[in-house]
């Protein structure tokens, strides 16, 4: 502030009372000292406005007490704007992370989007990698690489059974015929042999003796013939 109440002043005593429009004057003076630090305006340098005179006392306790409520104002208003712009800055950046917030969310939904589309790809090819195996093995002479797989089972079943396992069937009821083929690649010789019991070779063994026995009879007799 550009004086001190404080400092003495080297002044002779003035009178006491408030001169005739010094209210005026003062309230002209804070106005424009108000606007001065509030940025509403440039300071001149050689104004050519009157200056203020405080001639009693009373003019200077008043001039004093209405600088000070205005500097109160222009202080209170500082604060407020100082919140303002604090709450302001705030918002922006609430505002600001919630849209990263958002964008982080999409970007997790897609690429979780993505996994999943990338396991049920991964599911279809192995599903498709093992029907084209089993359809080797069932049917080594069907091309079934440019076949869907309804129709690479639908071949199957047609072969195995005839048209009329397939004609006019749904695919449900054609899908479980085939997987009735398909398992019975599954079933296990070796087990297939022990659930029936174990059975020796002595038929065979009977029938080549008996036709060795014969090849000898054969023999003789075409020996005794000559004779």
């Amino acid at each position: 502030m550009f004086f001190n109440r404080n400092k003495p002043q080297d002044r002779q005593p003035v009178p006491a009372g408030l001169t005739d429009g010094i209210e005026g004057n003062v309230a002209a003076f804070v106005k424009d000292w108000g606007a001065l630090k509030r940025g509403e305006r440039q300071p001149v340098a050689d104004s050519k406005d009157p200056a203020l005179q405080l001639l009693t006392s009373a003019d200077v306790a008043y001039f004093v007490k209405a600088m000070e409520d205005e500097a109160g104002r222009i202080e209170a208003e500082m604060d407020q704007m100082i919140a303002d712009r604090k709450r302001q800055h705030q918002a922006e950046i609430a505002q600001k992370d919630a849209q990263i917030a958002a964008i982080n969310r999409e970007i997790e939904t897609h690429q979780a989007r993505l996994k999943s589309q990338q396991e049920v790809i991964d599911q279809r090819v192995t599903l498709r990698v093992d029907l084209l195996d089993t359809v080797a093995k069932i049917m080594p002479h069907l091309d079934a690489s440019k076949m869907s797989d309804d129709d690479i089972r639908r071949a199957v079943v047609r072969d195995r059974f005839g048209a009329g396992a397939v004609e006019g069937k749904p695919q449900a009821y054609v899908d479980a015929r085939f997987d009735i083929v398909a398992d019975s690649l599954k079933i296990d010789p070796f087990r297939e042999v022990m659930r029936g019991g174990l059975r020796t070779q002595t038929d065979g063994k009977a029938a080549a003796d008996k036709a060795y026995e014969d090849m000898v009879r054969s023999l003789n007799d075409a020996h005794k013939t000559r004779h």
